[in-house]
């Protein structure tokens, strides 16, 4: 398998993850040093974002991927990607079009998610 089938293999099994809430799974998956800029222009840590699956505020409907395009530079892989997405976030419903960027990268053998930004396309 070549580095882009592994990181669409991984780009699947991280928005499984995220659909069930799955933490261990997530834990593996994003770096301890993770960044992520939500559409808010928020910092997210990976402990802010295991801890929104663990307590129940997060829970994700539904989330259909389109549009992705990955670039490949050696060790470092960057996703471009459209998911709409629903939800509800602490009580509150939220549903829309998204463009998430995720940047992965390989360590000792390991591919994780370092760093993430999201901008709403559409309501």
């Amino acid at each position: 398998m070549d580095t882009q089938q592994q990181i669409v293999a991984l780009e699947a099994r991280f928005i499984e993850a995220m659909k069930a809430s799955n933490v261990d799974e997530l834990q593996e998956l994003l770096s301890d040093d993770l960044i992520f800029t939500n559409q808010n222009g928020h910092i997210v840590t990976k402990a802010d974002d295991l801890n929104m699956h663990r307590s129940g505020k997060l829970e994700i409907y539904s989330l259909e991927t389109s549009a992705q395009l990955i670039t490949v530079f050696d060790d470092v892989a960057v996703v471009s990607v459209v998911q709409d997405l629903g939800g509800d976030f602490d009580g509150h419903t939220y549903a829309g079009i998204f463009r998430y960027t995720r940047v992965w990268k390989q360590t000792n053998s390991k591919w994780q998610i370092i760093t993430g930004h999201v901008s709403q396309i559409v309501s």
